[in-house]
């Protein structure tokens, strides 16, 4: 867990933090004006930071370090101001200022757990795999307890062994992360349709990542490495990068486009939402994404929800990486697609931008779903039955068992 949501909840922390405080209010300052400067801006700075006044805080208690260089609570304070300020631009997706703030933490206090934590996160993100794994390692010695650490260190760990000797490659816009085995003419011109896509895209939802987005492409025998013999979508569980097996697929402009345009959306609906949107919606946008290049079968939809029944919207699960049929798993796909269209149709591309902002701000989807398209969640299925009905060609509508 980031440190400043931990500090919030956890009373060991809160502790430390006071103690650090008070420790100050023992010096005999009056009869040293330097330590009643140190004093003096620590105080400030303390109060800053609690406000969240992250740069105001640093300033004061910089100052408050100048006046006394040795005290040990005026150090651990800025490199809580630091890890606090990091935190939050990490939260506003601005990975590489972060890191800055986070590296001075770290110079503060080394052994700031929560601080490795964050800056082992932010590393991950722009691809820089071994100082990812090297700054989590250490978190996880000083602090093994932290919530979602070993998850993250395992997937870094799987992520490195198979990524090892990858080439990189920086864009405008994306860091392009290439398995060794693929050719030059492949990835440029993967790197063609990436671009295109975040034009497209951009203007489907209006919206741009502001950090680089990160694309790694695997060849056949490194994607199956990492899926380890689960079924595909497994891997829908979106992390904020772009991972394309190049060799799953025939190379064929349509295949190529619909591939990079669905995994690039997965990117744009984490930089919105983070990882507050449910899978079907982010399913449905990355394929109403994809139907930029190929429009999809509405028959073929039909006749699978004919055969196999509808999933009830409020039965739609939140993980698909449970599922383990294959013609389940279509159907889920679909009618993800089939949701997304019936919310542009109702609400346009903004009204589903909106729902995305709602999302990112930790709305739960049936609020967003109510404040954008002003019905209820009932009405709302209703109604969206009755689009599947209409759109598909469905005479007689049964549901899934």
């Amino acid at each position: 867990m980031r440190y400043a949501r931990y500090c919030r909840t956890n009373p060991r922390i809160i502790f430390i933090f006071t103690f650090l405080f008070f420790c100050l209010l023992f010096i005999p300052h009056a009869a040293f004006p330097s330590r009643e400067a140190a004093f003096r801006h620590n105080m400030e700075g303390v109060r800053k930071l609690k406000s969240g006044d992250y740069k105001g805080a640093i300033a004061d208690l910089k100052a408050a370090h100048r006046y006394s260089p040795s005290s040990k609570p005026i150090l651990k304070n800025l490199a809580v101001a630091y890890n606090n300020y990091g935190f939050y631009l990490m939260s506003k997706d601005q990975l590489n200022p972060a890191i800055e703030q986070l590296e001075n933490s770290l110079y503060y206090d080394p052994e700031n757990p929560y601080a490795l934590y964050n800056i082992g996160q932010a590393y991950y993100r722009v691809q820089n795999m071994p100082r990812a794994k090297l700054y989590l390692e250490k978190a996880s010695k000083l602090e093994p307890g932290i919530k979602g650490m070993k998850p993250l260190l395992r997937k870094i760990s799987g992520e490195s062994e198979v990524e090892k000797g990858f080439d990189k490659i920086e864009t405008m816009h994306f860091i392009i992360a290439a398995a060794p085995k693929i050719s030059v003419s492949k990835i440029s011109y993967i790197r063609t349709y990436l671009e295109e896509a975040y034009g497209r895209i951009g203007m489907f939802l209006d919206y741009y990542p502001k950090n680089k987005v990160v694309v790694i492409l695997y060849s056949e025998d490194n994607y199956g490495k990492l899926l380890k013999h689960r079924p595909h979508w497994t891997l829908a569980l979106f992390d904020g990068k772009v991972r394309i097996p190049v060799n799953k697929f025939k190379y064929t402009d349509e295949e190529v486009i619909k591939i990079i345009y669905h995994e690039y959306a997965h990117a744009v609906v984490y930089d919105i939402a983070k990882d507050k949107c449910p899978l079907w919606l982010n399913e449905g946008i990355a394929g109403k994404a994809e139907s930029f290049a190929v429009p999809k079968d509405r028959e073929l939809f039909g006749k699978y929800i004919e055969k196999l029944g509808l999933i009830p919207f409020r039965k739609i699960p939140g993980d698909f990486s449970k599922i383990k049929s294959r013609n389940t798993a279509t159907l889920l796909y679909m009618e993800s697609y089939l949701l997304v269209d019936f919310i542009v149709k109702k609400a346009g591309y903004s009204g589903l931008k909106d729902i995305l902002l709602y999302l990112g701000k930790g709305a739960d989807i049936r609020y967003a779903i109510v404040k954008v398209l002003e019905r209820d969640v009932g009405q709302f299925e209703k109604e969206w039955e009755r689009y599947v009905i209409e759109n598909c060609g469905i005479e007689k509508l049964k549901y899934y068992r």
